[in-house]
């Protein structure tokens, strides 16, 4: 599996641990690590994930991240797809449940990967049961 890492021009130099980022994600994919394809980790501002949450999902306000599976392709046996994580959201999320940004912003790269692979979390306990989840991952590199 390819995972990539970007980051907007905004996202400050102390947030790119791109090598952690990407030990996360494969850890997070578990099986799906071995597959074909790729996962793109897109560190933005609010006003892209804004952007994107109005356009594609049809939310209109700042969240914290947005995944997107690529389509099954089975020439090369897999997909996957990109997560957006927003660097802004993820500070004021940090401060609420006491830890550095640093690590939520990882958090929400695994959350993110997580729904690529299947996880939901439109229910409290699925929500809590997957937080938890990404954030064991997370501290394994963090």
């Amino acid at each position: 599996m390819q995972v990539n890492i970007f980051y907007r021009p905004q996202i400050a130099k102390y947030y790119r641990k791109t090598s952690a980022y990407k030990n996360i994600v494969l850890k997070a994919l578990g099986k799906a690590a071995g597959f074909k394809g790729e996962v793109n980790i897109v560190f933005v501002g609010e006003a892209e994930i804004h952007k994107i949450n109005r356009e594609y999902i049809g939310h209109d306000y700042v969240t914290d991240v947005i995944s997107f599976n690529y389509p099954y392709d089975k020439k090369i046996g897999g997909a996957f797809g990109d997560v957006f994580v927003c660097t802004a959201q993820a500070k004021r999320q940090a401060k609420e449940q006491g830890h550095g940004a640093l690590f939520e912003n990882a958090v929400l790269a695994a959350h993110g990967t997580l729904h690529l692979i299947g996880y939901k979390d439109d229910t409290p306990q699925l929500r809590n049961a997957m937080n938890a989840k990404a954030e064991k991952i997370v501290s394994l590199f963090l």
